[in-house]
């Protein structure tokens, strides 16, 4: 129990998380009008030691929604976010191999790169490892064990972790295990983490130290010979040897993380419930805007995102909370930069 003197305190910072923290950091809209999903993104550091944030890939549907005959389409653009005489803006920098979206991905150790691995285009699946500089170069890194792609990936600054995802696009079943990357030492590949189970596609996905959250997702099963969701609301939360688990009260998929580390909980922002699968995506009635704080296997809203939001990098940039695009409709992606500036207390 909290001593009496604390509980003032306590009570003002769930107030101002409940609340919502307005953020006084403006950042510019994606350079594409259509928006992209399913990107990745990490803070780095810029050449001049300065914080900005990397992206790259991700999709969109610029000729209209798939139920109209719109068509997806992936991309390759590296893209960087810096701030240049007081101003921040995006730059192309560079290029991918190939175009990539819904990839897990992480910041490497010194914060200078960026890991991607896995992801898809309109054809395939991929397993290739990519290490992305800040100044645009491409390295690749020892492949995943086979192609994955709607995984999520969380990194606790010295190794990744990534979690669930399917191995082909027409897949009717999805349930793979998660496996780990050493980045002080990538060179001896990826290895299984059994200890950690089996999850589906889009789970949530955070590390803090010795903790490890895996959370919720979709379990694919065949029905007419195609693939249908089943929504799951499993919490698995390890700490060492520690483990707990647990079940959400409704599912939270493909929210924007990874979770961020804050207040000795991580962080997460808006989702899909399912609650309105599999009825006509164009009759939605709306993704999440919560920002969800996971405190170990228990969840709490501690605030709103301006915008609804899904399948989008969730990044901190100084004591801000920073997400890159994203889908903030079914078949419509968002260019918007969003902030949310995190309480004083959870700095």
């Amino acid at each position: 129990m909290p001593r009496p003197s604390a509980l003032p305190s306590l009570l003002a910072v769930l107030t101002a998380c409940l609340a919502g923290c307005a953020s006084d950091l403006a950042l510019p809209d994606l350079p594409d009008r259509h928006g992209l999903g399913g990107m990745a993104a990490a803070t780095v550091l810029a050449e001049d030691g300065t914080e900005a944030v990397l992206a790259a890939g991700g999709c969109n549907f610029p000729d209209g929604p798939p139920w109209k005959g719109g068509a997806k389409r992936y991309y390759r653009d590296v893209l960087l976010l810096s701030r240049s005489g007081g101003a921040w803006r995006w730059r192309k920098i560079g290029e991918l191999p190939h175009a990539i979206a819904y990839a897990a991905f992480a910041p490497s150790p010194d914060r200078k790169s960026m890991i991607i691995a896995g992801g898809c285009d309109e054809k395939v699946h991929h397993s290739a490892t990519w290490l992305v500089g800040a100044d645009g170069s491409v390295r690749k890194l020892p492949s995943l064990p086979g192609p994955r792609a709607f995984a999520a990936g969380a990194s606790d600054g010295s190794t990744l972790l990534v979690a669930g995802g399917s191995h082909r696009p027409d897949a009717t079943h999805a349930t793979l295990p998660c496996v780990e990357l050493d980045l002080t030492a990538p060179d001896k590949g990826w290895r299984r983490r059994d200890d950690l189970g089996t999850w589906g596609i889009l789970p949530l996905v955070g590390r803090s130290g010795a903790s490890t959250l895996v959370a919720s997702g979709c379990r694919l099963k065949a029905q007419d010979g195609k693939p249908f969701r089943v929504y799951g609301s499993s919490v698995l939360h390890m700490r060492g040897s520690e483990r707990r688990e647990s079940s959400l009260a409704r599912p939270i998929v493909a929210a924007a993380g990874p979770g961020i580390p804050a207040g000795g909980r991580l962080i997460f922002v808006g989702g899909d419930d399912g609650g309105h699968y599999p009825r006509p995506p164009e009759d939605h009635p709306g993704l999440s805007r919560d920002i969800i704080a996971f405190d170990g296997v228990t969840p709490r809203v501690i605030g709103r995102w301006p915008g609804p939001l899904v399948t989008a990098p969730l990044v901190r940039l100084g004591d801000t909370l920073v997400t890159v695009g994203g889908e903030d409709r079914p078949g419509h992606r968002t260019a918007k930069v969003s902030t949310w500036t995190l309480p004083e207390a959870w700095r």
